[in-house]
């Protein structure tokens, strides 16, 4: 089993925001203040999600073709989106955000 990644401190990412990584991943802190982690690309035609809406319910926005995506389980809410697009566990541990190993 791998290690957890640390990808950021929670006070340094305001509710509604997201910071795009060095890896092509996106680090995403939902209106509710919850974390997510995605690829920087919508699924449709490859644009970088960093200056996406963020909606409730944790829903992302295409700020190209406006598709939404889940940011839970990357499952499409609206056209043009139609493929799900990859997700990272996330925890919050002691102030800090980290990725989980994936399931092996």
């Amino acid at each position: 089993m791998g290690h957890m990644q640390e990808l950021a401190y929670v006070d340094d990412i305001a509710p509604g925001s997201t910071r795009p990584l060095d890896d092509g991943l996106l680090l995403v802190r939902g209106l509710a203040g919850d974390f997510h982690l995605l690829e920087d690309r919508c699924p449709h035609v490859g644009w970088s999600l960093a200056t996406g809406t963020l909606h409730e319910d944790a829903v992302i926005e295409c700020p190209l073709h406006h598709g939404l995506w889940c940011l839970r389980t990357g499952d499409p809410q609206r056209y043009p989106a139609r493929v799900p697009m990859t997700v990272h566990p996330v925890t919050v541990r002691d102030g800090r955000v980290y990725r989980l190993p994936a399931a092996e």
